[in-house]
């Protein structure tokens, strides 16, 4: 049996088949079914068409206001950017104007500054010819001049201190110092052998004769060791032969060199000092160690020694007599104080480093049986103790020593502690040796000073002690940078 199709519909039109009761033929069937579909289809098609073609203008129309709302954005920034280019034009011509402007100001400016400098040197130059300076007499400039030296012993010459600053202000000044030899009688040299330059020996030889013939105090360092002076004469250096040529002026004499160097210094000229401070430098070869320096004997009284090399025979025996003042620190060489004593029989002051060896201090112990010794004439006993001789050195020799001495001339006794590393504490340190060393003294003020020391917790009562011995007791503190240097200055 035929079965009719589904009517067919589409978005728009909707178009649907009647179901025939009639019985026709197939064929007549088919062709009219087919008729009818084609039919549809095409209006289906035209109906899909005419919704495409809307929607294409639709899209097209929304693109073409896309477009001009673009076209109209570029033409607006086209505008901003030909005016903002007018104005920026506009801005660096007035910044160019305001440039030359400046420049010309600059200008008037550089003008104005340097008739400015003109007046001011005028004013200063106008100030300096009124300035009670200038009218103050030359002894009075030579006494101002001689305050300004530097403190130290021996004068480093350097611009920028006296008397070569002095030299550097005005003709007037640099007359006054170059003929005031007080400015010139010290100077501390370094002698480098031939290497030494020209120049500082010619400086040397300007400062020298500004002196004239003052007394000097000069100080010698030469590094080179006496191994290398072995195989080169050091006559041969200008600046030693300089130093040579004035050495009848030198009164204080500090050298610092190897035995070689001191030897060839002390025999190449007509030395007279009264004030020496020898330094020998440890070297691998010792020559004439055992023979004294031929230093003059009739005004030496200030001596002191420096290394373990420095030997106390260094000084002419026949100058003990009248050495009054004597510093040693020789570390690694024993020191006996009774000999020490014995051989200097006018010694008014004793200054003496200990260190520490062997488990004790580098002191000879006096024998069993040794007598008391006076000493008439002593009367300052000062003695720097290493930071080791404090730390482990025993005392019990030193108490003995002090208790064989009898000094009535004695005033001062100091202890002063080297170690920064060791808190020493004064009632370590001989209380009742001192005690018994400052009762032969017939001083009517005797001073007990302890430096760097730790004090003791009853120091008032300790002080009342000693007070009844008239004893005056000091515990300050002096610093620990103290060198062998810095205790000759103090003695000098």
């Amino acid at each position: 049996m035929f079965e009719p199709r589904v009517p067919l519909r589409t978005t728009v039109y909707e178009t649907e088949v009647p179901f025939c009761s009639t019985i026709v033929p197939q064929k007549s069937l088919n062709m009219s079914l087919s008729t009818e579909t084609s039919l549809v289809h095409c209006r289906a098609m035209d109906s899909v068409t005419v919704v495409s073609t809307k929607q294409l203008d639709t899209v097209l129309c929304t693109m073409n206001f896309a477009n001009s709302l673009l076209e109209m954005e570029i033409y607006e920034a086209r505008i901003a950017l030909q005016r903002d280019a007018e104005e920026l034009l506009n801005i660096d011509s007035v910044v160019d104007s305001l440039q030359a402007e400046i420049e010309a100001i600059r200008m008037r400016m550089a003008t104005q500054q340097e008739k400015r400098r003109a007046v001011e040197t005028r004013i200063l130059e106008n100030k300096a010819r009124i300035s009670p300076a200038r009218f103050l007499p030359t002894e009075i400039l030579q006494q101002i001049f001689k305050s300004c030296l530097p403190n130290d012993r021996y004068v480093v010459p350097h611009i920028m201190s006296a008397p070569l600053l002095l030299c550097q202000i005005c003709r007037r000044w640099r007359n006054i110092a170059l003929t005031t030899p007080e400015l010139w009688s010290s100077i501390d040299v370094h002698d480098w052998g031939v290497w030494t330059a020209d120049f500082y020996t010619a400086m040397v030889a300007r400062w020298l004769a500004a002196a004239r013939n003052r007394p000097l105090a000069v100080s010698v360092m030469c590094l080179q060791k006496w191994d290398w002076f072995r195989q080169y004469d050091p006559t041969q250096s200008g600046l030693f032969r300089l130093l040579a040529s004035h050495s009848a002026q030198f009164r204080d004499l500090h050298i610092q060199a190897s035995r070689g160097y001191i030897d060839a210094f002390i025999v190449s000229g007509a030395y007279a000092v009264k004030h020496i401070l020898i330094s020998v430098m440890p070297t691998s070869f010792l020559v004439n160690s055992g023979h004294p320096l031929t230093l003059g004997t009739s005004n030496i009284t200030h001596v002191a020694l420096c290394g373990k090399e420095a030997l106390i025979k260094l000084i002419p025996r026949a100058t003990f007599p009248q050495i009054t003042h004597l510093t040693l620190d020789r570390p690694g060489a024993e020191v006996d104080f009774m000999k020490i004593l014995l051989d200097f029989p006018a010694l008014v002051e004793l200054k003496v480093k200990l260190f520490f060896h062997n488990e004790n201090l580098e002191i000879v112990h006096p024998p069993a049986d040794a007598m008391t010794l006076k000493h008439q004439a002593l009367e300052i006993l000062s003695i720097y103790l290493s930071e080791d001789a404090l730390q482990f050195g025993d005392v019990t020799p030193l108490a003995r020593i002090f208790d064989l001495l009898s000094l009535p001339s004695l005033r001062e006794l100091a202890f002063v502690a080297l170690g920064p590393g060791w808190e020493a504490t004064v009632d370590e340190w001989l209380p009742d040796s001192v005690k018994v060393l400052f009762s032969g003294s017939s001083c009517s003020a005797k001073r007990l000073l302890y430096r760097n020391f730790k004090r003791p917790l009853d120091m008032i009562d300790s002080r009342e002690q000693l007070r009844t011995l008239a004893i005056d007791l000091r515990v300050d503190n002096a610093g620990f940078g103290c060198h062998w240097y810095d205790i000759v200055s103090q003695q000098f």
